[in-house]
C-alpha cells in the first residue's frame, strides 16, 4: 500500500512538471490580464455613475466586476480541465513515454491515478488563484458575500475534479476530442433532456429518464450568482451538499471504470 502510494505520487508529481510544460501559465497571464482589464476600464464607468449619484448603479456594477472575474476564471479552468484530461495519456502514447513508466512495476491504476492527482493539483491551484483575485476585488469594491458563494466556491473545485475526471477516463477509450466533447455533454444531459420528463408520451419519458439519470446532478440554483446579486431566502444548504457530493462521487465512479478498461486494453504506440 504504501509502495502504490510512493507511485501515485511520483506520477502526480511527473503530470504536474508536464502541465507546466504545456505553457498553460501563460492563460493564466492572459486571465490576469483580461481581468485587470476589466477592473481598470470598469473603474472609469463606475466613477461616472458615482460622480451622477447613481449609487444603486454603481453597487451594481462593482458586483458584476467580480461575477465576471469568476465567471472568466471558471470557464478558463473548465477548458484547462477537458483539455488536460483529455490530452493526458494520448500526450504519452504518442511520445512514446509511456513504455517507460508502465516497463516499471507500476499498475495501470496507480499510473491513472497519479496523472489525474496531479492534474488536480494543478486545477485546484490556478481555481484557487482565481477565487482569492475575485474576493480581493470584493474587498476592494465593499462586495457582500453571502454563504452560498462559499458553497459555488466548492461547485467550482468540484466542477474541474469532474472534467478532468470523465475527460481522462474516456480518453482510454477514444482519442482527445471525442473524449472532450463527450465529458462535455455528459454534463449537459439533464438539461437536454429535461423537457421530454414530462412528455405525454411514455416512449419518449422513458429514454429520457434514462439519459437524465445517466448524467451529473445538475444544481438548482446558481450558487455564486444568486449569492452576489440577492439574498437567497430559505438556501437548501443539505440539497446543495447532496448534489456536490453526487457529482463528485460520479466522476469517481467514471475514473473507476476508466481505471478497469485501461488495465486491460493493449496499447498501440503511434
Amino acid at each position: 500500500m504504501a509502495r502504490t502510494s510512493t507511485k501515485i505520487l511520483a506520477i502526480a508529481r511527473i503530470a504536474l512538471q508536464e502541465t507546466l510544460r504545456r505553457k498553460v501559465l501563460y492563460i493564466i497571464g492572459i486571465l490576469f490580464l483580461l481581468a485587470l482589464f476589466i477592473v481598470g476600464s470598469g473603474m472609469v464607468v463606475l466613477q461616472m455613475a458615482t460622480q451622477a449619484g447613481e449609487l444603486q448603479a454603481a453597487s451594481s456594477m462593482k458586483t458584476q466586476f467580480v461575477q465576471v472575474i469568476l465567471g472568466m476564471w471558471g470557464v478558463g479552468a473548465l477548458f484547462l480541465a477537458v483539455f488536460l484530461g483529455a490530452v493526458g495519456i494520448s500526450s504519452e502514447i504518442n511520445g512514446k513515454t509511456i513504455v517507460n513508466v508502465l516497463s516499471r512495476p507500476v499498475e495501470r491504476t496507480a499510473y491513472l491515478t497519479g496523472r489525474w492527482l496531479g492534474t488536480s493539483i494543478f486545477l485546484l491551484g490556478f481555481q484557487i488563484l482565481g477565487v482569492l483575485f475575485a474576493l480581493l476585488i470584493a474587498r476592494i469594491f465593499d462586495v457582500p458575500i453571502s454563504q452560498t458563494v462559499w458553497l459555488g466556491f466548492v461547485e467550482m473545485f468540484i466542477d474541474i475534479l469532474f472534467f478532468s475526471g470523465v475527460s481522462l477516463s474516456l480518453s482510454v477509450l477514444m482519442p482527445p476530442v471525442p473524449a472532450g466533447a463527450c465529458a462535455v455533454l455528459l454534463s449537459m444531459l439533464p438539461t437536454l433532456v429535461s423537457s421530454l420528463l414530462k412528455n405525454p408520451r411514455w416512449i419518449v419519458r422513458l429514454p429520457a429518464a434514462a439519459v437524465y439519470y445517466a448524467g451529473p446532478s445538475k444544481m438548482p440554483v446558481n450558487l455564486i450568482s444568486d449569492g452576489f446579486s440577492k439574498q437567497v431566502l430559505n438556501p437548501d444548504y443539505a440539497l446543495y451538499l447532496q448534489v456536490l457530493a453526487e457529482n463528485l462521487l460520479y466522476a469517481i465512479a467514471v475514473f473507476v471504470i476508466g481505471c478497469i478498461v485501461f488495465s486491460r486494453r493493449e496499447l498501440r504506440l503511434r
